[in-house]
């Protein structure tokens, strides 16, 4: 039988413990399997004997995610009598060695989640930025804890420049979940013209909500960042992002219709209007695109690295 692997990443005391105690606890998720818990970071909450005994669980202390090799987990298989496997990982390792390596044939991805402290997001994304993005981007669900009193959006936005496919969750400092965000910053039901300041708040409100802009009248400024292979009046534009470190800088941008690329200057910036239209990538996923109308060369924003305030 195929075990399902449940990972959770995080910084020290971000809740990940927590996090794996009541999701093992919840019943809807729990009907008497075996768990393993593999844990390679100890941090103020601890698997007490009542935990495991209640919700049928193990618990195996390691020391580092690269001593997780093909041949421990065989080791582990044997040793072990166990349903599916949850794994929390150190705060200070690179998450992606664990995918690296590999599973084993009984062991199988099933979920990757991460925890955050919110009120410390601004600490990690100004020192550990490297080790943030190294959580955020193999994760499906990042849960924000102790979020009271911190802007949202914000939060959102920068993760979202990380991983755009992230579902996140909001939770008080009492584990409360908290509502969804209400994004009022831009009014669809007029034409829209989104400053330099502007664009990267659009941009990851319109990855969030592609059919909010459906039909809107957009005027944006951006630059070449590529082309669609098969389309020849097609063109990526938008603007740079930096999303880990300095050396790790990404483009943030969205097909527009109806330019021929060597009609542009690709050093240049251009204001581009048009009708944004809500369509469907090869995934089957929808995006926001932009049917242009008119072009003309622009003065390069102050700054050129968007930022996510």
């Amino acid at each position: 039988m195929t075990k399902p692997v449940y990972v959770f990443s995080g910084f020290l005391d971000s809740g990940k413990t927590q996090a794996i105690k009541e999701t093992l606890y919840n019943p809807r998720f729990n009907e008497g399997e075996s768990t393993l818990i593999l844990c390679f970071e100890r941090g103020d909450v601890e698997y007490d004997e009542k935990f495991l005994k209640f919700t049928n669980t193990q618990v195996l202390y390691m020391d580092s995610i690269r001593d997780l090799t093909i041949e421990k987990q065989k080791q582990i298989d044997k040793e072990y009598d166990f349903e599916r496997v949850f794994i929390e990982l150190n705060g200070m390792e690179d998450d992606n060695i664990l995918y690296d390596t590999g599973f084993i044939s009984k062991w199988e991805l099933a979920q990757t989640l991460t925890t955050i402290d919110a009120s410390k997001f601004q600490l990690y994304l100004s020192n550990m930025r490297q080790f943030l993005y190294n959580h955020v981007v193999n994760a499906e669900v990042v849960i924000l804890n102790r979020s009271d009193d911190v802007d949202k959006r914000y939060l959102r936005n920068n993760l979202k420049s990380i991983n755009q496919y992230i579902e996140l969750i909001f939770e008080d400092k009492d584990g409360n979940v908290s509502k969804q965000i209400e994004d009022e910053l831009f009014d669809t039901s007029k034409p829209l013209e989104i400053s330099d300041i502007d664009y990267g708040l659009w941009f990851m409100d319109a990855i969030d909500n592609p059919q909010k802009y459906d039909k809107v009248q957009l005027t944006i400024k951006a630059k070449y960042a590529g082309e669609i292979d098969e389309y020849d009046n097609v063109v990526i534009m938008g603007r740079k992002a930096m999303v880990c470190c300095a050396n790790d800088i990404t483009d943030i941008a969205l097909p527009c219709i109806g330019i021929h690329p060597e009609d542009i200057d690709k050093d240049k910036y251009y204001t581009l209007k048009g009708e944004a239209r809500c369509i469907e990538n090869e995934e089957g996923m929808e995006m926001c695109a932009l049917n242009v109308k008119s072009y003309k060369e622009a003065q390069a924003p102050k700054d050129e690295l968007v930022t996510f305030n």
